[in-house]
């Protein structure tokens, strides 16, 4: 919709412009015929269109000079603000389990203690039994059995937490962490964003922004990869976190996230409004004096905020018609149409 009404505009351009390109012929009485001032020119190879200041002030032109830019990749991924009442209670299971370890080995020590402690007075001749030295050796035995009993639960306890959440957070767990008192206590807020299949990239992605309602973005930075992906989604899963904007985060929330991935690049970014769209390729207008402008190819697989990232071909202090680029590519085309050419080489 948006080519066709541009198409139409570029029609009625060209129904105006007409005229400044064509010869305007006299009556035979009213003396020789009048040529319209030449706007376009070929200079050593290279097309440009030329503009008195009045011209460009009566059509409005305008430009701007462009400046260095940072572009980050980014890919979409969705997932899900997580409420901290499991994270809780996989820390409760942990910290019971290594209390009961902790109080297993205590009593193992104890009873190993005392279990030398009479072994040694026996062997001394002393006033103790061989039946007492047997039974301080039985319940040391049963303590090491009880210790190794608890060790394995604590083992077992810890190796679901890490299917479920990976080695950080059940770290968060173990250790009681600050990061883990700050989701539970609401001051921070833990996501789950999956990248759908074929998209992770190699590195896991360090940090993104969830789109919010109305367009807003609230920034967050990776805890760790996500063990195990959600029912019904395919894809690499990871843990985020953020502590921005935590109203709009609700738990359970649903959301959608870009998230960050490969090398940052450096460039420009041309604006939605200097661009001007032909058979499918897009062009800009670069001042290259005070009345001349040269038309540029711009790439446009690369959408930023506001407009297209330029890597290369265009660079910072370059100056680019934002307002009335239209315009010149209609005076360009009719003047090539007037020469037999469509005038698509520059």
């Amino acid at each position: 919709m948006k080519r066709w009404v541009v198409f139409t505009l570029v029609g009625c351009l060209a129904a105006l412009l007409s005229s400044l390109l064509t010869v305007c012929h006299a009556d035979s009485d009213e003396g020789p015929s009048i040529t319209a001032p030449q706007r376009v020119f070929t200079q050593n190879g290279q097309t440009y269109v030329q503009l008195g200041s009045d011209t460009q002030k009566a059509i409005g032109l305008k430009t701007k000079t462009l400046t260095s830019a940072q572009y980050h990749p980014t890919r979409q991924a969705y997932g899900q603000v997580i409420a901290p009442g499991p994270l809780l209670k996989g820390y409760h299971r942990l910290a019971s389990a290594s209390a009961h370890l902790a109080q297993a080995k205590a009593h193992l020590a104890t009873a190993h203690a005392e279990y030398q402690r009479l072994e040694h007075l026996y062997r001394q001749q002393h006033n103790v039994a061989k039946k007492q030295v047997q039974q301080a050796r039985a319940t040391w035995q049963s303590d090491k059995a009880a210790v190794r009993q608890a060790q394995a639960r604590r083992t077992r306890v810890q190796g679901d937490l890490v299917a479920q959440w990976g080695n950080q957070i059940t770290g968060w767990m173990q250790h009681n962490s600050s990061a883990l008192k700050a989701v539970s206590a609401g001051r921070r807020r833990l996501l789950r964003l999956t990248l759908p299949a074929g998209e992770a990239p190699a590195a896991a992605p360090q940090k993104g922004r969830v789109v919010l309602p109305g367009g807003a973005t609230v920034p967050v930075t990776l805890v760790s990869p996500a063990p195990t992906t959600p029912a019904g989604l395919q894809g690499s899963t990871y843990y985020f976190k953020t502590s921005s904007d935590l109203k709009r985060l609700g738990y359970g929330l649903q959301v959608t996230a870009r998230l960050a991935f490969g090398s940052s690049r450096h460039g420009v970014i041309v604006p939605d409004s200097a661009i001007v769209w032909s058979h499918g390729a897009a062009w800009v207008y670069v001042k290259i004096g005070p009345q001349r402008f040269q038309r540029r190819p711009v790439r446009t697989d690369t959408p930023a905020a506001g407009g297209w990232f330029q890597p290369t071909g265009l660079g910072p202090g370059t100056p680019i018609v934002i307002h009335g680029a239209q315009i010149l590519y209609s005076i360009q085309t009719l003047a090539n149409g007037s020469h037999g050419s469509e005038g698509d080489e520059d």
